[in-house]
């Protein structure tokens, strides 16, 4: 066991989150401002995000803008013999630049998707909640998928 030890101890491992690089990226994280479009989509997205990046907590003038284009698509998943769809599939696509406001340039800039499926049993109200609800899931995973990459890069890019 302890030359397994040995091994991790050289392979430069160190956690994200924790001890002084931790804060920093934190306070980071904290400063970055979010545009997204104004969709319920959009807005829902820039909520998970300003809780992800916990710039709630944190007084943080902002240095980086994250600008996302959302694109949202929904696919029938499920076809029954009848040509009945019952299930569909929720796509959303989010293009994403990090400005750095500072040097006004772009530090990164990528594409994130997230799918989710809805179950429709042909009850108006049903089918519209089965659908909000996987906008939801789907919004809430992109959220916690961006802000991985951005801690990710962010950990790496000196301030």
């Amino acid at each position: 066991m302890l030359p397994i030890l040995g091994l991790l101890a050289g392979c430069e491992l160190r956690p994200l989150y924790g001890g002084p690089a931790g804060s920093e990226l934190a306070e980071k994280l904290a400063a970055i401002e979010v545009e997204v479009p104004h969709s319920r989509a959009g807005l829902a997205l820039a909520e998970a995000l300003r809780r992800e990046f916990g710039a709630s907590g944190l007084a943080t003038e902002p240095r980086y803008l994250l600008k996302v284009q959302l694109e949202r698509q929904r696919k029938a998943l499920l076809v029954q013999l009848d040509d009945s769809i019952t299930r569909y599939e929720l796509l959303l696509t989010a293009k994403y630049d990090l400005v750095d406001r500072v040097a006004d340039r772009v530090l990164l800039r990528s594409v994130i998707r997230q799918a989710s499926s809805f179950n429709v049993v042909r009850q108006p109200f049903a089918d519209f909640m089965a659908e909000r609800d996987a906008e939801a899931r789907a919004t809430a995973e992109l959220a916690r998928a961006l802000r991985t990459r951005l801690a990710l890069f962010l950990a790496g890019h000196p301030s």
